[in-house]
């Protein structure tokens, strides 16, 4: 073997705090790497440490804001711009994420360097002259993206950071972890379009990020009846959760709820959502690490559009019933829906309406059409695609690194 094709060192950084998607896909993707003889490292916050020990993997601490539920209602551009100026572009928060970046990947020492929408990581990647790729939905580009990448290079200036790095906020390449079909690169507004093609050399549609069991494992045929109802844990869908335990606690069919977070927050809405259930039988947990396998068997599952669980869903035929509260959330689940493969519920419909909707997931789904659009998701391993573009990244860089060192 040659020094250009000896094993990587891979450094991947998540941020965490609003949703576990976003760290669950680095996971993915450190374990497949790792699986391949490269050595690996999952940079995180604290609170998902377990998360990453779980599958084996070496942690490395870095810090993280609070979550901020407020975004998803913001849509005015200039509120939204004003609004991650005291959060994501703030210099505080900019100046802090670039300090643990850098003292991680001098740690490390990694050949190149993964993220998922922790924006600096490729911007001190850059610093320390490495090629780095970023992870990312396309939906995010249209809110809030395409606010927060303007306020983000202006904050990095007057934090001195040279332009040439700082426009590598979106890393040499973004990888995109979905089919073109249900992620098309022309949902990116054309004012941002322009905006990310001019910092970037590729965008490439790479295939979903799951779990090996999630992508070969078998798909449940006769499901006794179980409807799985997950609406993340950034606190934005729990009235929406209230009212879909509402709606289906008529329909005598168990429940099992995944609250998504933990705390006293959590003791007062289980409570809340065993009132909601008024005596249907349902099982509720505050986080469950077979969250996945839970959707995988049920009849049906209740989520808000996020990309991670969605995923899930889809990868298991498991029909669907979207309560979808951010701009993100409203495309996957209209794309879903124009497929056949789900139902959306709006924030006013009525109560019965809700019903209706479930209902309809829950006995009418078209169990062929099901099947084979999870065979087709399966078909495209995003783990190994993106194991393979990050090994030519890095080969090329050795050779480029060797000839100028001559």
């Amino acid at each position: 073997m040659n020094d250009h094709d000896r094993p990587m060192r891979v450094l991947f950084v998540a941020f965490s705090r609003s949703s576990l998607g976003h760290i669950t896909r680095m996971r993915t993707a450190a374990e497949r790497f790792a699986s391949a003889g490269h050595e690996v490292a999952v940079a995180a916050h604290a609170e998902v440490r377990e998360l990453v020990l779980k599958a084996g993997l070496p942690w490395i601490a870095i810090d993280e804001i609070d979550p901020a539920p407020a975004w998803r209602g913001i849509d005015d551009v200039e509120r939204l711009r004003a609004f991650v100026r005291t959060r994501l572009a703030s210099p505080e928060y900019v100046a802090n994420s670039l300090r643990d970046e850098l003292r991680a990947i001098d740690d490390f020492g990694p050949d190149v360097v993964v993220s998922d929408m922790r924006n600096t990581a490729s911007v001190a990647a850059s610093m320390r002259d490495l090629p780095s790729f970023t992870c990312h939905n396309l939906r995010l580009f249209r809110h809030p993206l395409h606010a927060l990448l303007p306020e983000l290079l202006v904050t990095l200036e007057q934090l001195g950071v040279g332009r040439f790095h700082a426009r590598k906020i979106l890393g040499d390449v973004v990888l995109v972890p979905d089919l073109p079909l249900l992620d098309p690169l022309s949902d990116i507004p054309e004012e941002t379009a322009a905006l990310v093609s001019g910092m970037v050399s590729e965008i490439r549609h790479i295939g979903p990020l799951v779990a090996e069991r999630l992508r070969t494992g078998p798909i449940a045929a006769d499901r006794p009846p179980l409807l799985h109802l997950t609406l993340g844990g950034s606190g934005g869908g729990d009235k929406d959760l209230l009212r879909a335990v509402a709606a289906a606690r008529d329909l005598r069919i168990p429940m099992a709820v995944t609250l998504g977070v933990e705390g006293p927050e959590s003791e007062t809405l289980s409570r809340e959502v065993k009132d909601a259930a008024a005596g249907a039988e349902i099982d509720v947990a505050t986080f469950r690490h077979d969250a996945a396998d839970l959707t995988a068997r049920a009849t049906a599952a209740v989520l808000h559009g996020g990309h991670s669980s969605m995923m899930e869903a889809l990868l298991n035929a498991t029909p669907m019933m979207f309560m979808p509260h951010s701009e993100e959330q409203r495309g996957n689940a209209a794309r879903i829906a124009a497929l056949g493969l789900g139902a959306v519920v709006g924030p006013d419909d009525p109560l019965e309406t809700v019903t209706a909707k479930l209902v309809s997931v829950l006995e009418t789904p078209d169990a062929d059409a099901h099947a084979a659009f999870a065979g087709l998701l399966r078909s495209a391993d995003g783990a190994e695609s993106m194991l393979e573009r990050v090994e030519r990244a890095v080969r090329i860089h050795r050779i480029r690194r060797g000839l100028h060192a001559r």
